[in-house]
């Protein structure tokens, strides 16, 4: 990320007071000019997000706030400002991200404002709710790229609406599994205690309780894997360490949150990874390996049925 210069600090610092003083439209501006140079800055977006807020312009707003939902704590004192323009936008599911973050101060006085919003949307607008319910629950029957724009869509859901038409997607053994994780990370993201049923890449049914669901990027064997790989190609080859690392990172798509069942040898994992990328033969000099071999290849069942879809 580039360094903020003295001088643009002094206009990111200006347009702060604009915010205070309610003159969005220099805010707007000055963090325009300021996001061309520093693209990847979170509060130059969420300054920039507060002023179109400020202005009315309540979805490009959610556009900035959405861009950098993953990145949001990194600014934590936009964090409630986040929250109003995800209400703006009734984006319920979103705000209740923002809320259960560790940083986030007062959650409950905020979480009240978000049940009352989701009870008048439901008072206002009972037909577009059971549309978006309709969307969400049958996510598993639409292309790839549709299914994700549908997780995007899915957020402007009620939390009781969220949940009932999730048990359907998560359960759905003809779903997509990508999809599936992703729903059980967004429960997981706002704090949800609730006991669901999932149809895994096994076709196994599970009872999961959410709360007890592995956050991604703790899982020891998915970083014990990431480790070994970086020892063996972050410094002689980095193209092919990228490649490595992207096709890992989305294998733990389809094995979330079993992964001490398939990864149970994480540097295999990343020779099978690799072999299966570069066109290199690996064999296999245990059970446990076979059996890895065979969870790659449920999973690239999958994935290649996906792109038929």
């Amino acid at each position: 990320m580039t360094k903020i210069t003295k001088n643009d600090q002094v206009i990111l610092w200006s347009a702060e007071e604009d915010l205070k003083d309610q003159r969005f439209h220099q805010v707007v501006n000055k963090m325009e000019h300021l996001m061309a140079i520093y693209p990847d800055d979170v509060t130059i977006h969420l300054l920039l997000a507060s002023g179109l807020s400020g202005l009315k312009r309540y979805p490009e707003a959610y556009q900035m706030i959405l861009t950098f939902c993953d990145r949001l704590a990194d600014a934590p004192s936009y964090l409630p400002e986040a929250v109003r323009i995800s209400l703006k936008n009734e984006a319920f599911m979103l705000a209740r991200e923002i809320i259960h973050d560790p940083l986030f101060n007062n959650p409950d006085q905020f979480r009240t404002a978000i049940e009352e919003s989701e009870n008048q949307f439901r008072f206002d607008r009972s037909v577009d709710l059971q549309k978006r319910m309709r969307a969400f629950a049958h996510a598993g029957s639409l292309a790839a790229d549709q299914q994700a724009q549908t997780l995007i869509s899915a957020l402007k859901l009620p939390l009781r609406e969220y949940m009932q038409a999730a048990r359907g997607v998560l359960s759905d053994p003809f779903g997509w599994q990508v999809t599936k994780t992703q729903v059980l990370l967004e429960l997981k993201a706002i704090g949800s205690t609730e006991t669901v049923t999932l149809n895994w890449l096994d076709n196994e049914s599970y009872q999961l309780r959410i709360g007890d669901l592995p956050i991604l990027e703790t899982v020891s064997p998915l970083i014990e894997a990431l480790n070994d790989l970086h020892q063996q190609y972050a410094g002689q080859d980095p193209v092919k360490y990228q490649l490595i690392e992207q096709q890992i990172l989305t294998e733990a798509q389809y094995i979330y949150p079993f992964f001490d069942k398939v990864i149970t040898d994480p540097k295999f994992w990343v020779k099978i990874v690799g072999s299966h990328l570069f066109g290199d033969e690996v064999a296999a000099k245990s059970a446990d390996q076979r059996q890895m071999l065979t969870w790659i290849e449920k999973i690239n069942q999958a994935e290649s049925f996906m792109k038929f879809v």
